[in-house]
C-alpha cells in the first residue's frame, strides 16, 4: 500500500574505555570499570518515499551542539534530513560525559584538560558510529505491522519530599504525582517475526548511588535485556517525563561491595521488563500506515529568580558557601554554577538588558497509530501526563532528554517550594513548563494527518 511502513533496526556498542569522565553526578571521579555495556539502537522508518530515524542511546544527554554535530554526519551518510533524525537518551547517570568541552565539570580524577581530550575523542568516534548505524538500519528496512498496549509499574516514586520544616529534599514523596504508565509498541514484520519493542516509561536511572563509578546503562539496560530475551525483538527505551521521579529504592542502599551496587538497579529493570513482556503478549498487531514528523524550536524565558532583591540574596548565600574550606567538589560545582546564573540575572535587572532565552527543540512523530512528542529537558511528570492526556491521539508517548539538554523544566507550583530541581539545575522561568506543554500539543496536531 502507498502509505505502508517499512522499519529497519540496527544496534552498536557505544561503551567507552575505562577511565573516561562520568556524567550525571558532580564531583565524581572517572570510570573505574564496566558493569554492563552501553548501546545505541537505531530504528529507521520509511513510508511513501520519506524516511526518518529514531536512535535510542544508553547515555545521560546531549547538548544541542552535539546533536547538530551528529545529525550532520548522519545526514551525510544516510540522506535523512537533520530534522527527521531523533536522538533520545535514556538519562543513565552511569555513562560517559559526551559534551565535556562545554561542561568542565569538576572531577577528582584526570585533569580537566586530560578529561576533555578523552571525552572529545569519544564524541568524535561516536558520531561516526551513529552515522554507520543508521546506514545499517536502512539496509534492514522491511514491511512492518504494529500494535500498542499499556501497562503499569510501581518502580518510580515522586522524589520531592517535604521535611517537617517545609524544605523540599530529594527523598520519597509517597503522595506526590507520578506517572506509572508503561507504553509498549509491538513491531513485527508481515510474517509475524518480532522487529522492535518501543518502551516509554518515566523514572530517573539513579539506583546505584551517586558515587558509583562503574559504567552502566542502569535499570533500563537490564529491562531491555529481559524484554529481548523473552520477545526476540530489539528493545528501544524512551525515557519519559522523569524530572521529579526517582526509583522507588532511591539512594537508600545498604553497605555493599562495589560490584554489588548494581543489584537494586537490576531488580528494578527485571520488574519493569516483566511488565513490558506481559503487555507485549497482549498486543494485537495490524497494518501500520503513515509517517509524519514536525518540529519547532521555542524560546523559553531565562530564570530571573523572582526579583532583584531575591537574586542578590542568593548571590550572597552562594558567596558565603563558596568560602567554606570543607565544601565537596560536587557542592562547590553547584554553588559556583548557580552563582554565575544568579549574577547574570542581577546584571540583567541592573542594566535593563534581557538575558538571551533558552532555546528548546520540540519534535513530534506519528507512526501508524502511535504518536510521540519529545523535549530536550527534564520535564516534571505532571506536564508529561498532561500532554499525553490532551493529545489528539489514542496512544501518545512523552519522551524527554531528546535532541538536546536544557536542564529542568518544573511546574509553576514547584518554584515557590524550591528544591534541587528548581534551585540547582533550572535555567528557565516558571512559565516555561506551560509553553512546552502548549507547543508539544500543537506539534501533535500537526502530525495528525
Amino acid at each position: 500500500m502507498a502509505n505502508a511502513i517499512e522499519i529497519g533496526i540496527a544496534r552498536t556498542d557505544i561503551t567507552p574505555a575505562v577511565g573516561i569522565p562520568l556524567v550525571g553526578f558532580a564531583g565524581r571521579g572517572p570510570s573505574t570499570r564496566i558493569n554492563d555495556p552501553l548501546y545505541a539502537t537505531a530504528m529507521a522508518v520509511s513510508c511513501a518515499g520519506e524516511q526518518a530515524v529514531l536512535i535510542a542511546l544508553d547515555l545521560l544527554q546531549f547538548k544541542a551542539e552535539t546533536v547538530a554535530e551528529f545529525r550532520k554526519l548522519i545526514q551525510a551518510a544516510s540522506g535523512i534530513s537533520a530534522n527527521r533524525i531523533t536522538l533520545a537518551c535514556s538519562h543513565t547517570h552511569y555513562g560517559p560525559d559526551v559534551d565535556r568541552a562545554g561542561r568542565r565539570s569538576p572531577s577528582p580524577g584526570p585533569s580537566s584538560a586530560e578529561g576533555a581530550v578523552l571525552v572529545d575523542a569519544y564524541r568524535i568516534h561516536l558520531g561516526f558510529k551513529l552515522a554507520g548505524l543508521v546506514q545499517e538500519a536502512q539496509q534492514n528496512l522491511k514491511p512492518a505491522r504494529m500494535g500498542i498496549g499499556w501497562g503499569s509499574s510501581d518502580i518510580g516514586i515522586n522524589r520531592r519530599e517535604k521535611t517537617l520544616d517545609g524544605q523540599i529534599i530529594l527523598g520519597n514523596n509517597y503522595d506526590g504525582p507520578v506517572d506509572r504508565e508503561v507504553g509498549v509498541a509491538r513491531i513485527e514484520d508481515i510474517e509475524g517475526n518480532p522487529i522492535a519493542c518501543l518502551v516509554n516509561f518515566a523514572t530517573h536511572p539513579v539506583a546505584q548511588t551517586s558515587q558509583q563509578r562503574a559504567i552502566s546503562a542502569g535499570f533500563s539496560g537490564k529491562m531491555a535485556r529481559v524484554v529481548e530475551d523473552l520477545t526476540g525483538a530489539y528493545c528501544l527505551f524512551l525515557q519519559g517525563a522523569a524530572g521529579n521521579i526517582n526509583p522507588a529504592l532511591g539512594f537508600r542502599i545498604p553497605d555493599q561491595r562495589p560490584e554489588d551496587l548494581h543489584k537494586p538497579s537490576d531488580s528494578l529493570g527485571i520488574r519493569l521488563g516483566c511488565e513490558v513482556v506481559r503487555v507485549w503478549e497482549t498486543i494485537s498487531v495490524g497494518e501500520a500506515q503513515g509517517l509524519n514528523l514536525a518540529s519547532k524550536t521555542i524560546s523559553l524565558p531565562r530564570y530571573m529568580y523572582g526579583d532583584l532583591k531575591s537574586a542578590k540574596q542568593l548571590d550572597g548565600e552562594f558567596a558565603q558557601e563558596l568560602e567554606s574550606r570543607n565544601l565537596s567538589d560536587g557542592r562547590r560545582h553547584w554553588a559556583a554554577l548557580r552563582q554565575s546564573r544568579v549574577r547574570e540575572a542581577i546584571k540583567s535587572y541592573e542594566t535593563g538588558v534581557p538575558l538571551d532565552p533558552v532555546e528548546a527543540e520540540l519534535q513530534a512523530w506519528r507512526i501508524g497509530d502511535l504518536a510521540f512528542v519529545t523535549a530536550p529537558a527534564e520535564i516534571f511528570t505532571e506536564n508529561g501526563t498532561l500532554v499525553k492526556n490532551q493529545s489528539p491521539f489514542d496512544h501518545t508517548f512523552f519522551v524527554g532528554y531528546t535532541n538536546g539538554s536544557i536542564g529542568y523544566v518544573p511546574t509553576v507550583d514547584a518554584y515557590p517550594e524550591g528544591g534541587y530541581e528548581v534551585t540547582h539545575a533550572c535555567q528557565v522561568d516558571p512559565e516555561a513548563g506551560g509553553m512546552v506543554n502548549e507547543n508539544c500539543l500543537a506539534l501533535l496536531q500537526q502530525v495528525v494527518a
